[in-house]
């Protein structure tokens, strides 16, 4: 039997395996009736052996599978997609729009500290004078990436470094904002990889999408086209693109659809942002946001010995993995995306694949106390999306 690298793909010898073939190799050497019982010295040192070895097959796996896309995690996933042209994300810093307040004139230096109460830090990213109303709005940019500079507005108040002259500051909601986000994990930078493969074609519907999913900030995106010389059912214009988007900042956005769409091809969308080309005109370049539906589920859990202490918290996070969301440790998760039914038995499969849940009864909607059984129709325009707060988890 062929072992190692064959024409199937790599064929492992396994423990057992190992322990095999070295007994038939004793029973050559040493007669058909030599004592392999599992108590005898000779068995015991066999298998001392054969442990060693079978860790150096399970190695020489590995670095075969480690070269394949597929297959690959950790660094040896960022060497396989490197070939095309892409690398891991890296944490990224979130970005809030801030209010200061104090004495006309007075200028906020760019790199200007500030912070939440909870001591989650943000630093100017430019510099702007307070105009005659006392108010300046600058924008900021947290100071360690990742999902923990993902406050809420309102909750930057402090002045870490005080100077005369401003007297305040809060932080707004405002387009210009931009979620943190985590490092990229295996799972997302796979799917990101082959959606990548289309980047070589340019004008591509693929190698826009590819373009949008890249900037950060943006969790989901789907391209639309009319390709027809009629206005379409959705109200495109002939010879159209419509990039709809979940995240990211509208400049942002508006500049990687710039650089891969067509010549003579019309963005289209609610949202407008105008951006300078290479000869230094001003383009309008439009896209549409998505509409989030939050998604209301009610699991009754029925619990067994094996059921953890945070085994609440664990159904909760395993359902917003599947929908899409902001768990219960502030780590976004992309879920279904852009126009995915939500569907019951899923949510079920979700929930029951942590320890020590017997049985449990789930309801879905799109409101509070939901009762349904029922799939959830998502239409291209929409993203679901739950979070700790639309998850209720009780025990029966």
């Amino acid at each position: 039997m062929d072992w190692g690298i064959t024409d199937k793909g790599f064929r492992r010898k396994t423990y057992q395996d190992i322990i095999a073939d070295m007994e038939r190799k004793a029973q050559d050497l040493f007669g058909a009736d030599i004592d392999l019982s599992s108590a005898s010295p000779l068995a015991l040192f066999l298998r001392v052996i054969a442990f060693g070895l079978s860790l150096i097959w399970m190695v020489a796996e590995k670095v075969y599978y480690s070269a394949f896309v597929d297959t690959a995690t950790g660094q040896s996933l960022d060497y396989a997609v490197k070939y095309a042209g892409i690398a891991r994300r890296p944490a990224s810093p979130a970005r809030r729009m801030l209010v200061f307040t104090g004495d006309p004139g007075v200028t906020i230096p760019q790199g200007f500290l500030v912070e939440t109460e909870q001591g989650t830090r943000f630093a100017t990213v430019e510099s702007r004078a307070i105009d005659d109303t006392g108010q300046a709005e600058v924008l900021a940019e947290a100071v360690e990436p990742g999902i923990n500079g993902n406050v809420a507005p309102g909750q930057i108040t402090r002045i870490t470094n005080p100077m005369p002259g401003v007297s305040g500051v809060t932080n707004i909601d405002h387009p210009r904002n931009v979620d943190g986000l985590d490092r990229e994990t295996d799972r997302e930078l796979r799917t990101r990889y082959y959606l990548s493969l289309a980047r070589g074609g340019a004008s591509t519907l693929d190698s826009i999408l590819a373009s949008v999913l890249e900037v950060p900030g943006v969790r989901t995106a789907r391209v639309f086209h009319n390709p027809t010389m009629e206005v379409d059912e959705e109200g495109r214009p002939p010879k159209s693109v419509e990039v709809v988007t979940l995240g990211g900042a509208d400049e942002d956005i508006a500049y990687a659809i710039h650089r891969t769409i067509a010549a003579g091809i019309q963005p289209y969308g609610t949202v407008e942002v105008p951006v300078r080309d290479a000869g230094g005109q001003e383009q309008i370049v439009r896209f549409s946001r998505a509409e989030v539906v939050p998604i209301y589920v009610r699991v009754q859990v029925v619990k067994d010995t094996l059921y953890p202490l945070d085994g609440d918290d664990q159904v909760r996070n395993a359902v917003i993995r599947y929908i899409g969301g902001t768990d219960t440790q502030g780590q976004p998760h992309n879920g279904l995306g852009l126009g995915a039914d939500v569907i019951w038995t899923a949510v079920i499969e979700a929930a029951r694949s942590v320890p020590g849940v017997h049985d449990l009864d789930v309801t879905i909607g799109t409101a509070p106390d939901p009762t349904g059984r029922a799939n959830i129709p998502i239409s291209d325009r929409q993203v679901p999306e739950a979070t700790p707060a639309t998850v209720v988890v009780t025990s029966a």
